[in-house]
């Protein structure tokens, strides 16, 4: 999972620095930096899967446009020539079981301040001549369960703690250094054109580079920016789809059908979660159509009418496609949406998030400027975004808002967003 993300000179931040958990509701008005910082995950997938430049100046394959129209519009106040970004992985209990065990001095797998427990990726890049996007420092190393930072914060390169393990390291002007992750193997140098990352010509060699393959695999296939086409959801949905979540979900038909077959108990469950937001229904049902094979969903209601997909409204549409994720057998392992609350009727918005914050062994993170979504978000899981008087977005947050130290609940979160007290 992600740990921590920050972002140097990058658009609308000067300096971001943030902690991330499972579940955060970004509240803030409209260009406060909420989609931006959301991005960022899957931004260093698209890096990955496509190219540097490509990933900012081109749309994607899927639909869509570009992230932005030039280079120099990536740039803090279009200001300087570089921006960069640092994120940390906390790696799952069975990866870190796995490093533990290749330790092979007693003295260094006895002592927890070498346990290997997360990961530490910095990339800095640089605009050069307007046109071309070089990636100019590059590291990777893997960090123990905790480590003394200074005041100052890591920031992109310099010098380190023992007790964290380089994996990759690249300098201006250098080749990039690959350290296998386990003690008492040779480094390698690995040369790369200014555009190409390190990360991404990493070896996929699981006995040699494990974290760093689990990495690679988590950017480029695990982080999920939700985005269901609401239009293609009422026609029929065709087979061969992938047994996971869409970005697009237009395979929901085929994920209620699959969840009915394999677990039907989290199928009845997911069906009576959603019969509290639409009293009147008695049943869901996905029905694959014997001529062509194509699935469509088909709703039960009371009045013994029934509705199939073509005819469901935006707002039927918008509950079942998300409280279906913490349902499904393997969801990805990010999903991060925006205004989860278009097209639902605020009492059922309290369902929608309930489903949302319930996910297992996956994070959700969500954008919002609704009163209503906040007015059912815990303190802990807000991250307010506002705009500094210098022009640089914020991310605070919700337990260190200087508004919200005090705050007994006595007044609900999204009353006070509303008034603007969290601005």
């Amino acid at each position: 999972m992600i740990s921590r993300i920050e972002a140097f000179k990058y658009r609308c931040f000067d300096h971001l620095d943030i902690k991330m958990a499972n579940y955060h509701v970004l509240a803030g008005p409209n260009g406060s930096g909420k989609t931006t910082l959301l991005d960022i995950p899957g931004l260093l997938g698209d890096m990955l899967r496509r190219g540097v430049a490509p990933a900012f100046l081109e749309a994607p394959l899927a639909g869509g446009i570009a992230r932005s129209q030039s280079l120099q519009e990536l740039i803090f106040h279009k200001l300087g020539n570089y921006f960069a970004f640092a994120v940390e992985f906390q790696l799952p209990q069975s990866l870190q079981l796995e490093l533990l065990s290749r330790i092979t001095s007693k003295k260094l797998r006895d002592d927890q301040r070498n346990h290997p427990a997360g990961l530490r990726y910095e990339v800095r890049f640089q605009v050069f001549n307007y046109v071309e996007l070089h990636v100019v420092d590059e590291f990777l190393a893997l960090l123990p369960e905790k480590s003394t930072e200074p005041k100052i914060g890591w920031g992109i390169g310099g010098k380190r703690p023992q007790t964290w393990r380089s994996i990759i390291q690249r300098e201006l002007g250098e080749p990039a250094t690959l350290a296998p992750e386990y003690q008492g193997r040779k480094k390698y140098a690995l040369k790369l054109e200014p555009q190409e990352l390190a990360l991404a010509n990493v070896p996929r060699d699981a006995e040699q580079f494990p974290a760093t393959v689990w990495l690679r695999d988590f950017l480029e296939r695990e982080v999920l920016f939700y985005q269901p086409a609401w239009a293609k959801l009422r026609q029929a949905c065709p087979p061969g789809q992938p047994a996971t979540l869409r970005a697009d979900a237009i395979n929901l038909p085929w994920l209620v059908l699959n969840l009915k077959r394999q677990n039907p108990d989290s199928f009845e469950f997911w069906v009576d979660h959603v019969k509290v937001a639409l009293p009147n229904l008695v049943g869901i049902d996905a029905v694959e159509r014997e001529e062509d094979h194509h699935a469509y969903l088909k709703l039960e209601y009371e009045s013994g009418y029934s509705v199939t997909s073509s005819g469901l409204s935006d707002g039927t549409l918008h509950i079942l496609a998300l409280t279906i994720v913490p349902y499904l057998n393997d969801p990805p392992g990010l999903v991060v949406l925006e205004e989860p609350e278009n097209g639902i009727y605020p009492k059922a918005i309290e369902l929608v998030l309930q489903s949302l914050s319930s996910v297992e062994n996956s994070q959700v993170w969500l954008a919002t400027h609704s009163p209503i979504v906040l007015a059912n978000t815990e303190l802990e899981s807000l991250i307010v975004m506002r705009c500094a008087k210098d022009g640089h977005v914020e991310a605070i947050p919700g337990t260190e808002h200087p508004r919200l130290k005090d705050w007994q609940a006595a007044i609900d979160l999204g009353s006070l967003f509303a008034a603007g007290v969290l601005s």
